[in-house]
């Protein structure tokens, strides 16, 4: 009960951040733009990083503002994910390019892209030069971060070997990087120091790696109700996800060539096939590469001390973000 009314709180306040932001006269636009911010969302970012300030006894308004600033760039991303990938589903209504078209869609995402940018210079507004710019290097390297991501989850659709080597490299971009980001910037606006800051992102980047790991495998086993969006799309995308990568290299040749008839295809029973073979080789090491970089979340995060509640708060994310059935 405790920690519902302390992540209630925060989701509330970023949540009225956001909407102070994403606003305006041009109605069609505004609309398009915050449309998947009011559709939900499990404000896991915004989540990890108050928390973390209230760790080290950040301030709340700051990390109110830096907290919308990542959720509004984390929602930026979405709608032209959702455009590249075809997608026509999030978070069970209607992608923005469906509903409005894809030209209004890149603008949206383009709006929410500089006002993140807006949100996070008033998070920062007032503190020392030095931090300033670490907030802002962090912030546009992460988008940097992102695009190389997705251009790397793009090039491997088209290409029948990725190592597991390269699927960690590109969610840890893709993924990864922005719960990084989110983690940083909690600690930078409550005067964490520089080893505090790193600890931080490397939590960051454990979470997200651990996070994005588990959203394979719901792809493959939640249904479309709790998902939001089509079950078996990675799959129908092309995507080498950690379990496509695995069930390939375990797979003998007449497993390998139904994966394969079905990845990327829109036949729904070759999808299904390959789904059905996928899962039976690889959902258990899957499970076991998520724990693996959870526990390293763990180790990152039980060295920085503070606060009862936060800590508490952090390590219930922490287990939400493997733990959760959507």
């Amino acid at each position: 009960m405790e920690l519902d009314q302390y992540f209630n709180e925060i989701i509330y306040n970023v949540n009225n951040e956001i909407s102070s932001y994403v606003k305006g006269d041009i109605k069609q636009l505004y609309d398009a733009s915050i449309y998947l911010l009011n559709a939900g969302g499990k404000r896991l970012r915004p989540l990890f990083l108050v928390s973390i300030a209230d760790l080290l006894k950040g301030d709340r308004k700051r990390a109110y503002k830096a907290a919308a600033a990542v959720e509004i760039l984390h929602n930026f991303t979405l709608i032209h994910d959702d455009i590249m990938d075809e997608d026509t589903l999030r978070r069970g209504i209607p992608t923005v390019h469906v509903k409005w078209g894809i030209p209004l869609a890149i603008l949206a995402g383009d709006l929410l892209h500089a006002k993140a940018f807006q949100a996070l210079g008033d998070a920062l507004k007032g503190l020392d030069a030095e931090k300033i710019y670490s907030g802002i290097a962090e912030f546009s390297n992460s988008v940097i971060i992102i695009a190389e991501g997705q251009a790397m989850d793009m090039e491997f659709e088209n290409r029948e070997n990725v190592s597991e080597e390269e699927y960690i490299e590109m969610i840890k971009k893709k993924t990864a990087q922005l719960f990084a980001c989110s983690a940083y910037l909690g600690g930078l606006v409550s005067n964490a120091n520089n080893s505090e800051l790193e600890l931080l992102k490397n939590f960051g980047i454990n979470i997200g790696i651990s996070f994005q790991i588990m959203d394979d495998i719901l792809g493959l086993t939640a249904d479309e109700k709790e998902l939001g969006k089509p079950v078996y799309s990675d799959i129908r995308e092309g995507k080498k996800t950690i379990l496509v990568i695995h069930a390939l290299q375990n797979a003998n040749e007449e497993q390998k060539r139904i994966i394969m008839e079905g990845l990327g295809s829109k036949d729904s029973e070759k999808i299904k096939k390959a789904g059905d073979i996928i899962k039976s080789l690889s959902l258990d090491y899957a499970y076991s590469k998520a724990k693996y970089y959870l526990d390293h979340a763990f180790e990152n995060l039980n060295k920085i001390h503070g606060e009862e509640i936060a800590g508490k708060a952090l390590n219930y994310l922490v287990r939400f973000t493997v733990e959760r059935r959507k």
